[in-house]
């Protein structure tokens, strides 16, 4: 069930095996979603190096098609593997 998240929240969800993301202030927890992520590792970016921030500017600059973003929205319908909907950034 989607909810309010206060950054603070997100923050504490800061490790590879607990990762939640911050993406256009929706928070997500991609925690599971590291093997799936055809970038994974690519020039030493991993996703789980941003866990516990807001990743919207990085989310935008490696993404520059529509399938990402419709992997946010089916997460938000429950229905992208790895990736759960945890809810809106408090204050947006």
């Amino acid at each position: 069930m989607a909810r309010t998240v206060t950054k603070e929240e997100v923050a504490k969800h800061n490790t590879r095996d607990d990762c939640w993301l911050i993406i256009h202030g929706k928070v997500f927890d991609c925690s599971k979603f590291h093997s799936l992520h055809p970038g994974e590792g690519i020039n030493d970016q991993y996703i789980a190096d941003h866990a516990g921030k807001d990743c919207t500017d990085l989310f935008e600059k490696f993404h520059n098609n529509d399938e990402p973003f419709e992997m946010l929205e089916n997460a938000e319908d429950g229905k992208q593997e790895g990736i759960i909907y945890i809810g809106e950034l408090e204050g947006q």
